[in-house]
């Protein structure tokens, strides 16, 4: 009886900054059982992914399971995947970049298991067509693409492979089966041998599936349903008497004709394209989605990766920082530098869906301390550069000193948009603007029965606790912005509406330019509704000193009659409840060694910056940081000025260099 082969990868990833417990975690309830379990079912050939975060760790923490490999490798009952090391999306780094990511990842293989992998495992199946002749010149033979990418393109067979080509070369591409990634392992075996029995009565030559080893052990429920109550166990067994025969991907290649010929667009998995989108589209595009016939969605297709750098400009910002360390560390060949660029270019942070992803502070944080790391192996001179550094065609202003290099956005309120504190590898205003998703305005929900769900089809609904943190920003939170309010607002009636409006200087554009070594932003405008009737010109300043950044003002009143109002500079800065004191006029961040302070006095304001995301468990309330506002009660006549500012100060430890 002729039998459909099996082919079946496993794609293994954490990101950096993830805490060392859940590396362990995920090591000792997913990864190294499902290998051991495997090992002891010779005829279960398999494609084995590990990112290079995980191969690190194993190899300082478990090297007891490279042996294991090692043999199941050598019995050809594995075969390696290749991919980017540090598990970049390829489409999103520069070519250099991207061909060093594969390079160590090949190289790291060869040499603790003596081969070359064949295939690569794409990042989170992110494709763009060009991504053929790349493949294909690094020594690629295959990789693997959701069955969505093959329905864009037209084409209803997956059980096999197809050939796609950019300038003249050719790849084998594999569509990995969704279906199949629903039901393994969270059905019983009679359904899955059902979809078995389905495809072989269909012709088919293949079944494959590629998915996440988080699935075995890690995801909620799975730990318990995959091994203590049997599920890995029995599949395998079943996989030894069933309807399919497992067999590698590269030698399925070598036995079997592509299908067809296909240029697939760019594209991931359909969850994927659907994150990427408004609440608004998203919700658009899945009633759209439900309303026409199978047959026809393929002329569907959501978004597309990129799109998240539009989505979310703090994932837009880390990128372009990534792409200017780059351009440095290439510039200056540095491996050293490199090193910790490739790190920073890990993709977890760069997006966001049901997993946590952008709104996780530790994992942001992480990207930004190895991007700065990378930055102090790299020579630099100091002094203010005019860049358009976020690439939307204006100019921005950079600052580099010693102690801190600062970005400045004049077109947008003339504003702080990022503050290294090199002494401490730190980025001090990575901050998420608060802002509506999809699953704020509706739950999710999957109806299907089983012992363990897919994280896809987990019921979730917004707890009560939650909902009172569902506040939205109205501007981006950067810092070093200029608020007018009513002379006597109080801390309360600010506190509960500052969010919703900026006002006619946040997020408005101010004039720039470089005098000496300051850099000087004005504008000019209406002090506002809620102030009377005037216009104020405010000048901002902001000058480095030694160990230190001064920010000024000169704030004119041009108007014809007296004007009495409240001035509130606001900081946004990424540090939690217990990480600073605000003493008097001044705040203080004893773990980071750094103040900042005012010579004139002024009542200081502090709120969290919470936000309500979820995540494969459940939703959380996660604290982004802590927005400080410095309040000046200000009393100006026509034509008066007054002159404020606030120090950034680094107090280093006696004896540090």
């Amino acid at each position: 009886m002729n039998k459909i082969k099996f082919l079946f990868a496993i794609h293994n990833h954490q990101p950096l900054g993830n805490f060392t417990s859940v590396f362990e975690q995920a090591f000792s309830q997913a990864y190294w059982p499902f290998l051991q379990m495997a090992s002891e079912h010779p005829g279960f050939k398999f494609a084995l992914h590990f990112t290079g975060f995980l191969w690190e760790f194993m190899l300082d923490k478990h090297p007891e399971c490279f042996g294991l490999i090692r043999q199941m490798v050598d019995s050809r009952q594995i075969e390696l995947l290749g991919g980017g090391f540090y598990e970049p999306i390829l489409t999103q780094i520069p070519a250099k970049d991207r061909q060093a990511q594969v390079d160590m990842m090949n190289n790291f293989l060869l040499e603790q298991f003596g081969v070359r992998p064949a295939g690569l495992w794409l990042a989170e199946r992110v494709w763009e067509p060009h991504l053929t002749s790349f493949l294909c010149r690094a020594g690629f033979s295959y990789t693997l693409l959701d069955e969505e990418h093959f329905h864009y393109a037209g084409l209803e067979n997956i059980y096999g492979y197809y050939l796609t080509e950019d300038q003249g070369l050719t790849l084998p591409v594999f569509p990995i089966d969704k279906k199949l990634r629903y039901l393994i392992p969270f059905r019983e075996l009679d359904e899955i041998d059902t979809y078995f029995q389905k495809i072989k009565n269909q012709g088919a030559k293949a079944a494959i599936i590629g998915d996440d080893g988080e699935k075995f052990g890690l995801w909620p429920g799975t730990s318990k349903w995959v091994f203590e109550q049997g599920w890995l166990k029995s599949f395998l067994q079943y996989l030894e008497s069933s309807p399919v025969e497992m067999m590698s991907f590269s030698d399925f290649i070598q036995q079997h004709p592509p299908l067809a010929r296909a240029y697939l667009p760019p594209a991931s998995y359909e969850e994927m394209m659907e994150w990427v989108l408004s609440p608004a589209s998203q919700a658009e595009f899945i009633q759209l989605k439900a309303s026409l016939p199978a047959g026809s969605r393929r002329f569907l297709r959501g978004g597309q990766f990129r799109d998240f750098s539009l989505k979310y400009p703090e994932s837009h910002h880390l990128r372009c920082r990534a792409l200017q360390v780059s351009a440095e560390a290439n510039k200056n060949n540095s491996k050293e530098a490199s090193r910790d660029l490739y790190q920073a270019e890990c993709n977890d942070a760069y997006w966001h869906g049901i997993f946590g992803g952008l709104y996780l502070p530790h994992l942001r944080r992480a990207i930004s301390s190895k991007l700065i790391s990378a930055e102090l192996k790299l020579p630099f001179d100091s002094g203010w550069t005019r860049l358009d550094f976020d690439l939307d065609g204006l100019d921005e202003f950079e600052l580099k000193i010693p102690a801190f290099f600062i970005w400045v956005k004049p077109s947008s309120g003339g504003s702080v948009i990022e503050i290294d504190d090199r002494f401490e590898a730190l980025n001090l205003t990575d901050i998420l603007t608060r802002r509506q998703e999809f699953y704020h305005l509706y739950s999710t929900s999957g109806g299907q029965a089983g012992e363990a769900k897919s994280i896809h089809e987990m019921n979730r609904a917004m707890p009560p606790e939650a909902k009172k943190w569902l506040a939205f920003d109205s501007y981006e939170r950067h810092s070093f912005l200029d608020r007018i309010c009513p002379p006597d607002i109080t801390r309360d009636e600010y506190g509960n509406s500052y969010y919703l409006e900026g006002g006619n200087f946040i997020g408005k554009e101010y004039k720039a330019r470089l005098e000496g070594d300051g850099l000087i932003l004005e504008r000019e405008d209406e002090a506002g509704p809620k102030v009377n009737q005037g216009r104020l010109k405010i000048k901002k300043i902001i000058r480095p000193g030694q160990n230190s950044l001064l920010f000024a003002w000169e704030i004119e009143n041009t108007g014809l009659s007296e004007l009495s109002f409240s001035f509130i500079s606001e900081w946004n800065l990424a540090l939690f409840e217990n990480e600073y004191q605000i003493k008097q006029d001044r705040i203080v961040f004893p773990g980071w060694h750094l103040s900042l302070e005012t010579g004139h006095q002024a009542e200081i304001w502090d709120f969290p910056i919470k936000t309500v995301s979820q995540s494969e468990k459940d939703f959380e309330v996660i604290t982004q940081g802590i927005s400080f506002h410095f309040v000046w009660r200000l009393k100006l006549a026509a034509g008066e000025t007054s002159l404020l500012y606030l120090t950034l100060n680094h107090k280093r430890p006696e004896g540090c260099l």
